[in-house]
This record gives structure tokens, C-alpha cells and sequence, in this order.
């Protein structure tokens, strides 16, 4: 099935989809890309980065597109105004997947009454390629170690996240309490980054290294 022919209606996009594939969706959700439901018809995965990493989401745009998941056309740019006065204008780029009936499981499983929530088997989901992409999003390299931002979730599903870290990798991880009230991040540490390297740094888009302490490419 060429997925990436426009006008094949989503009923007809069932897959199945490779590991690959669902991996990239999987680390995506964790992190910035959200999943949106279209009456009628299925689910389609949105992406939206920031100017400064254009190349990431051109990759992740190639890397779709090149599996059949998106139309040709680049990613476009949008700009938005933050703050009410005096507003400062942000630029980035986005595009969409195509909407498939055969994401439904995947809505299902992410979202709750419209909340993007953490499942409790997420650990199975939670290969190298997922942990890659989500540390792409919303990891950071701080103090010798890799922060992942998960202010987004509760406190239930983070202690979810970092046991699937820890369980799938053995990694020495724990959950730090962040200036906003009540939400918590993710803390990989130092003693595990040599680890941590090993199991996601091929990976990772060069333009992402920084992420993990590493200037240069893999």
C-alpha cells in the first residue's frame, strides 16, 4: 500500500506498521508531537519544533515521508506571537502525518477525555529508537547527567516513565521536583550516560548529540 498517494481515504491506511515506525510515533507523543483525532476518519500524528531545530524536524519529516506516512510536501513554517504586550514572534516549522484508522489504538492508548496521559505498559513501548525521539523533544544536558521535561504528566505517570527506564535499561535515574508546583522531571544520571549513549546514540540526529554532552557525531 503506497500510504503517501493523497487521496487514499484513512479506511484504507491499516498498515500494519513497522517497529520503526511505531517507535518514532511512540517517542514523539511523549514529547512535543500530540495526536489528533478527525471525526469520521481516524488519527493523524502533529509535529511542531522551533526554528532552532529545523533540522530535527526535517529528519523526522524525511524519515515519515520516506515510509509513505506524509505528503511531499516540506514541512511549512508558522510563526505565533508570545505575550500580550509587546509580543515577541517565534518561528518554527510543522507538518502532519497522514490519517490513518489504524492509529486509533494508539489515541486510545495516549488519550484520556482529550488528556495525553502515560499508559502502565509503556515500558514495552519504550525501545531505543521511542527513547531517542523522546529525548530529542524534551531531554536536556545538565549537570553531567540528561533531564527529561515531564511537567506535562502527573506525578503517577512519571514514576511510570522512570520505571520503564530503569526496568528496560537499567539505568540510574530518579524523579527531581521542578519550580513548578507539583510537576517533576526526569534525571538520568551521570554514572549512566555511557550507557545511555550506547543504547540511543545511533540514533539521535547529529544536530541532537548536544543533548547528550556530545559535540561532534556519533
Amino acid at each position: 500500500m503506497f500510504y503517501h498517494i493523497q487521496n487514499i481515504r484513512a479506511i484504507n491506511r491499516i498498515g500494519p506498521h513497522n517497529q520503526d515506525v511505531l517507535s518514532i510515533i511512540i517517542g514523539s507523543v511523549l514529547g512535543d508531537a500530540y495526536l489528533n483525532r478527525r471525526s469520521g476518519e481516524g488519527v493523524r500524528v502533529c509535529y511542531r519544533q522551533s526554528q532552532i531545530h529545523k533540522e530535527y524536524l526535517f529528519w523526522l519529516y524525511e524519515l515519515l515521508y520516506n515510509r509513505g506516512y506524509t505528503t511531499n510536501l516540506p514541512p511549512r513554517q508558522y510563526t505565533r506571537t508570545i505575550g500580550i504586550k509587546n509580543g515577541t514572534l517565534y518561528y518554527g516549522y510543522e507538518f502532519n502525518t497522514f490519517t490513518f484508522r489504524s492509529f486509533n489504538w494508539i489515541h486510545q492508548l495516549f488519550y484520556k477525555k482529550g488528556k495525553k496521559v502515560i499508559p502502565e505498559n509503556i515500558a514495552e513501548y519504550l525501545t531505543p529508537l521511542a527513547l531517542a525521539v523522546w529525548i530529542m523533544d524534551d531531554g536536556g544536558w545538565t549537570n553531567s547527567g540528561v533531564r527529561i521535561a515531564t511537567n506535562s504528566f502527573e506525578l503517577t505517570e512519571v514514576k511510570l516513565l522512570n520505571e520503564a527506564i530503569k526496568s528496560r535499561y537499567n539505568l540510574d535515574t530518579t524523579i527531581q521536583k521542578i519550580y513548578i508546583k507539583d510537576k517533576y522531571s526526569i534525571y538520568i544520571k551521570k554514572q549512566s550516560i555511557t550507557a545511555l549513549i550506547s543504547i540511543i546514540g545511533p540514533f539521535m540526529h547529529p544536530s541532537m548529540l548536544y543533548k547528550l554532552g556530545i559535540n561532534n557525531t556519533i
